[in-house]
């Protein structure tokens, strides 16, 4: 089987992001529905935990929306990068860790 491509992976995110949002989900369903998240993040190539992307951010000494500049991207976005809502892509870890061994 073929590995799916981000645009697949950032799909199936934004379909179980909804899911998550429906009403009377119980407990045992969202913890399967946020464990999938947690798998598809991992799957995209380069991607990395979100844990790691807020390190990395700490240790660098910016905000969210400060390193929203440096990254191009929207505070939200690096928000939901943050919380788990959706996959760190590729490139965006990669200009992290960049900026990380650029100080």
């Amino acid at each position: 089987m073929a590995r799916p491509n981000w645009d697949g992976i950032a799909e199936a995110t934004m379909l179980l992001q909804e899911v998550l949002e429906e009403e009377g989900l119980t407990a045992a369903v969202e913890s399967r529905v946020r464990r999938v998240l947690g798998i598809l993040s991992l799957k995209v190539d380069g991607a990395m935990p979100r844990e790691e992307f807020r390190e990395l951010r700490k240790k660098l000494g910016r905000t969210q929306e400060d390193l929203a500049s440096d990254l191009g991207k929207r505070t939200r976005t690096i928000s939901r990068y943050e919380s788990g809502d959706v996959p760190i892509p590729a490139a965006v870890a990669q200009a992290l860790r960049d900026l990380v061994g650029d100080q």
